[in-house]
């Protein structure tokens, strides 16, 4: 149980509001130089009040209030007692996230607002035994957002944040184990999880093989049977322990071969430059010489002609001498060409024994396209053995995941069914109030489990369901009735804030207003409710006067709840 107490800022930047046990009425009024009552800050109040309560403060309305109007530093407190400890939670803009905590004359500052949050937690449900929602998801629906419009009685928050219901707080309320309600959810993010998973690993499949995994199956059974195949034949390779050896091996013979080549190239170019070496043959005889050259000059022929025979003798010597020397390097070059050719048939008869035994089937000719095929078709099999079997692992883990679910949908349908009489009760409540507010019993509430997302389904009918007025009327009336419930009461923090709920047509605002006027002396909890005055007055005038009491702030558009007109940011 938590009581209201106190809601106020140090240094006082707006008056503080004292709240007390029953109805506690924050009102919008015209004035006598203005007869608005819109903008004049109840909404704001409650804003604050939710703030000061830890609540997220990137969504607040507080975030968005300029600093000149309300300087960063000062500090929101809300005085409250919660199961018998009196505390004070203070709160600033500029350390949102690090709130202090005022209890027994300790103060106590927190590095982070989690942190905060679970002390808060941990007060609210002492010793609780079983699950139970957190601190926030709890006031959620004990302080509902006006910009919620009180479309649902499931959610509290603005409609602009997109938020899963959480039915946890309505469960527990309920006395339905939330454990149960929590494992469930758990269970549907694991099977939803795993069915992202599922889609991709068909769609790595698909990339992979271009077709879909039901075909790619016979795939993964014929690449299976190529790379045994292969590895079949590598490990018959002699003298080879290992494909990086075998490897190893051929590229060595592969470059021997190659040098030997290249040597054997250079050998028929150097055998093609040596030439046989000719004798030149000259066609002038001697005789022929000697008589041209005595017709010249006497004696002189005879001489020219000596010298000729000598000169044509030396040169034949020279030829012949030239002649021996290429013989002799032809000999040499064609010897090392041979030799060349015979280590090449050698070299080639080794890496042909070794490719054999890699040519068995006629598929394999070198080894590094041995290798590389290898490497190819095992890394295929491995990537499509692994998509697939992950694919086959992740559908029966979800469907494990599917029948646990199941199994425990029907567990806390169990448990529903075991809460029966709070949940005839509650709907007992529920009826009284319907009665009085809309003047007959046409209304039912039903829980029960779904095979959905939301796991269960909690549905409030009421009389002339569906229009705007029903939906703000229906809200109060489930609201209403957790908190006075008397079992529903038990596990209530023992407070209602609703802002401007009262949006409704005159009728539903007289029969309503009546109704909290009535319940005004026996209501043990605090009913915080934010009202336009004006127009209360002119639909409920006797009830406002019964409640006239309960006032504990009023705001007009002259004494507004901030002191000062502003926009927010």
């Amino acid at each position: 149980m938590i009581r209201l107490n106190r809601l106020y800022s140090t240094p006082a930047v707006f008056d503080e509001i004292t709240f007390t046990s029953g109805v506690n009425l924050i009102l919008g009024e015209p004035s006598e130089r203005n007869a608005k009552t819109n903008g004049v800050g109840k909404s704001i109040a409650i804003e604050f009040l939710n703030f000061g309560l830890l609540s997220k403060y990137s969504t607040s309305r507080v975030s968005k209030i300029p600093d000149e109007v309300f300087p960063v530093d000062v500090e929101v407190r809300v005085d409250i007692t919660i199961n018998g400890k009196s505390l004070t939670i203070c709160r600033s803009r500029e350390g949102e996230s690090s709130p202090k905590i005022l209890m027994d004359g300790v103060e106590q500052v927190f590095s982070k607002l989690d942190d905060a949050l679970q002390f808060m937690s941990a007060l609210a449900f002492p010793g609780s035994s079983n699950q139970h929602p957190s601190f926030r998801s709890m006031l959620g629906i004990f302080i509902r957002d006006e910009r919620s419009e009180f479309k649902s009685i499931i959610s509290g928050y603005d409609t602009k944040i997109r938020a899963a219901d959480d039915y946890g707080p309505h469960l527990y309320l309920l006395h339905v184990d939330v454990g149960l309600y929590n494992r469930i959810k758990d269970l549907l993010s694991e099977v939803k999880e795993l069915q992202s998973k599922i889609k991709e690993l068909r769609k790595s499949v698909e990339v992979l093989r271009g077709k879909s995994i039901e075909e790619a199956r016979a795939d993964l059974n014929e690449l299976d049977a190529e790379v045994s195949l292969i590895k079949g034949d590598i490990d018959g390779l002699e003298n080879s322990n290992t494909y990086e050896a075998l490897e190893t091996e051929m590229q060595f013979l592969e470059d021997r071969i190659s040098d030997a080549r290249r040597r054997s190239a250079i050998a028929l170019e150097k055998l093609s430059r040596l030439e046989p070496v000719e004798i030149e043959k000259v066609d002038i005889g001697v005789d022929e010489l000697a008589e041209y050259y005595n017709d010249l000059k006497a004696g002189l022929g005879d001489f020219v002609s000596r010298d000729f025979g000598e000169l044509l003798s030396f040169k034949t010597k020279i030829h012949r001498f030239q002649g021996d020397v290429l013989r002799r390097r032809r000999s040499q070059i064609e010897s090392e060409l041979s030799r060349i050719k015979k280590e090449l048939r050698t070299l080639d008869k080794e890496y042909n024994r070794k490719l054999r035994l890699l040519d068995q089937e006629g598929a394999l000719k070198v080894l590094r396209q041995t290798f590389a095929t290898y490497q190819e078709k095992s890394d295929q099999l491995s990537d499509l053995r692994s998509f697939i079997s992950g694919h086959d692992d992740a559908v029966a883990e979800r469907r494990e995941k599917i029948l646990e679910k199941d199994i425990e949908l029907q567990r806390l349908q169990s448990e529903i069914d075991r809460a029966q009489h709070v949940k005839k009760s509650f709907e007992a409540t529920i009826l009284d109030i319907h009665s009085e507010v809309m003047r007959n019993r046409q209304a039912s509430f039903t829980l029960e489990t779904v095979s959905k997302a939301n796991v269960v389904d909690l549905v409030l009918r009421i009389d002339s369901d569906g229009s705007h007025s029903v939906e703000r009327e229906k809200t109060f009336i489930y609201d209403f009735s957790l908190l006075t419930n008397e079992f529903t009461s038990e596990r209530h923090f023992g407070f209602l804030v609703h802002d401007n709920i009262f949006e409704v047509d005159s009728d539903t605002l007289k029969r309503s207003l009546n109704f909290i006027a009535d319940e005004a002396g026996k209501l043990s909890g605090q009913y915080i409710l934010t009202l336009n005055s004006d127009r209360a007055l002119a639909d409920a005038a006797d009830a406002m006067r019964d409640l006239s009491s309960c006032v504990r702030a009023s705001f007009t558009k002259e004494n507004r709840f901030l002191k000062r007109k502003y926009q927010e940011k």
